[in-house]
């Protein structure tokens, strides 16, 4: 048996959380290491000289060290449990799963970042900007109409993927927001469906996601 792979997480970080939500997936045990970033612990001098990055989620696994969620998922599934359909070999498979997993991080988590977490949390902001609520806007259109136009239970098919957890984890931001998506209806059916699918879901996402929500609400108050 494998040892278990170092983890390095906060639990209320939707990266982190997917990250183990796919270990459990793939029968990776974990040893993991609560890295609470409110108190600066990604900033001591031993958490620095282990990942200079200073970020989470983070892995060490035996001599391979890494961090960036994405990258760690794949790797999982590839190691622990090759061309298994959450992350398939086939080349056309993984492209698309890639695709989503990139634009994910670059334009769908930007703009939840922008619009419902940093004006509140690092700036003082009471209400959504406008302007930054039109990336927002676009980019949960974009996903409800495609997952619309795909007519399948999850975005490739009816296997779960990377894709899908990955995806699922930036959308949650909205849940710990209290940003209403009942205008994206295949939006929110399909995130239901996401969750139903993962057998450990609400043992690794629900408290965390409600302590996140609960201190966000009380950030936002005392702006």
């Amino acid at each position: 048996m494998s040892p278990p792979v170092q983890f390095y997480y906060m639990p209320e970080s939707a990266a982190c959380r997917a990250v183990e939500l796919v270990a459990g997936m793939v029968g990776v045990k974990l040893d993991k290491h609560h890295v609470n970033l409110m108190a600066g612990d990604h900033l001591k001098e031993d958490y620095v000289k282990l990942y200079p990055l200073h970020k989470v989620p983070f892995i060490v696994d035996g001599g391979l060290k890494m961090g960036e969620s994405r990258a760690i998922m794949m790797y999982l599934v590839n190691k622990y449990k090759p061309n298994d359909p959450l992350y398939p070999n086939d080349a056309d498979k993984r492209a698309a799963i890639d695709e989503l997993l990139f634009y994910e991080i670059g334009t769908l988590y930007q703009a939840h970042l922008l619009t419902l977490i940093r004006p509140f949390i690092v700036g003082n902001a009471k209400v959504i900007d406008p302007e930054q609520e039109k990336a927002l806007k676009e980019s949960l259109q974009y996903v409800d109409q495609r997952i619309g136009a795909a007519g399948t239970k999850f975005m490739f098919g009816n296997q779960l993927t990377i894709a899908d957890i990955s995806l699922m984890g930036t959308l949650d931001y909205t849940y710990v927001t209290d940003y209403d998506l009942s205008e994206y209806k295949n939006l929110v059916a399909y995130l239901a469906r996401v969750k139903a699918a993962i057998p450990n879901y609400s043992e690794i996402n629900d408290k965390p996601l409600e302590d996140f929500r609960q201190w966000i609400r009380s950030k936002r108050a005392a702006n």
